[in-house]
């Protein structure tokens, strides 16, 4: 649960909460974004902040189905150059190539692949935990928001063949029948969606090589810029890879890193920060969401954050908050 979102691509969640009266300002609030940066170009928002952000909405909006209209609310801005290079692709293979190539310019926690076995696109994810964590109306709005958009540059009717979500059916599933206009499997181990092999090649009538190839550049240099800030998400995620099977201590995170520990030392100093400062933080940060999102026991929260014994968690849940992990369960912030 541990990377960044672009902040310009939250418009899409921005514009969904107006579309069903909600007033979006507050909702943001509390999820802790700032929307006076949502419009900043370099902002990135923290993962699990626009997690939480998705999950409020979700919980105010009255229609299980909402996420698929996100489809009806996003832009080519919404994704920085790669809105433009996506629409100035000259086939639909191309164009998602480059959402591929350059997905973590809108998430550095998302993973997505192109199947060439049947082009199926599969929206996966690099950390095994987000896949349980993630909000289900996350994932029905990413499918949604890429049909769109590939309907939008293919400028005729585009149907994909199949979708697949890890979601649980909804209650509005027609809906999803509906807008696809394809079978859709709900409760799948990894979300998907498949288009049809004849429409992947096909020139597409805004095709612009030039302006791609500009927008290419840009999205280059945005990802060299990340790579290069990645290090602390590295390291969390490294962390709670670990966790069940013990706390790590640095030199382990550091062999999963190809560093040395003293390399690794220095740059999490360089960073302003300690290795043992983020192990605080990825272990209160769990505990805190696990403790919120549901009735986990609390033995079960303590061996996944990688405590030896029930007592041990209870003890550093109360340093890190002042209180006991109960008392937090029912009455969190």
């Amino acid at each position: 649960m541990f990377g960044t979102y672009l902040a310009t691509s939250t418009r899409i969640l921005w514009r969904l909460l107006e579309r069903y009266g909600v007033e979006p300002a507050p909702v943001f609030r509390e999820a802790g974004l700032d929307p006076a940066r949502m419009d900043h170009p370099r902002t990135r928002y923290p993962l699990e902040r626009v997690w939480s952000a998705w999950e409020r909405s979700a919980g105010l909006i009255d229609d299980p189905c909402c996420g698929l209209r996100a489809a009806d609310c996003w832009s080519p801005t919404d994704f920085h150059a790669l809105g433009y290079a996506f629409c100035a692709s000259s086939t639909l293979r191309t164009a998602l190539e480059r959402l591929i190539r350059y997905s973590r310019v809108i998430s550095d926690a998302l993973e997505i692949s192109l199947r060439r076995d049947g082009d199926a696109i599969e929206l996966t994810d690099s950390r095994p935990m987000n896949l349980k964590l993630r909000p289900p109306v996350l994932d029905d709005a990413g499918l949604a928001v890429i049909t769109a958009m590939c309907r939008h540059v293919c400028a005729e009717q585009l149907d994909p063949s199949e979708v697949a979500l890890v979601r649980s059916q909804p209650p509005c599933a027609s809906d999803y029948f509906g807008y696809f206009r394809c079978p859709v499997r709900f409760g799948a181990s990894v979300t998907f969606i498949r288009f049809p092999d004849s429409a992947m090649d096909r020139p597409l009538p805004a095709a612009n090589r030039e302006l791609a190839r500009i927008n290419d550049r840009v999205l280059t240099e945005l990802i060299a810029r990340l790579r290069k800030d990645d290090l602390i998400s590295r390291v969390k995620a490294a962390v709670v890879e670990h966790l069940p099977s013990g706390a790590p201590n640095a030199e382990d995170i550091a062999r999963d890193l190809h560093l040395t520990p003293r390399t690794l030392q220095r740059r999490l100093a360089d960073a302003g920060t300690t290795y043992s400062e983020i192990l605080e933080a990825v272990r209160r940060e769990l505990a805190e969401h696990y403790l919120e999102a549901g009735a986990m026991p609390l033995g079960e929260i303590s061996y996944l954050l990688g405590f030896s014994e029930l007592a041990g968690f209870s003890r550093a849940f109360k340093r890190w908050t002042g209180r006991s992990p109960s008392t937090y369960r029912e009455e969190p912030d």
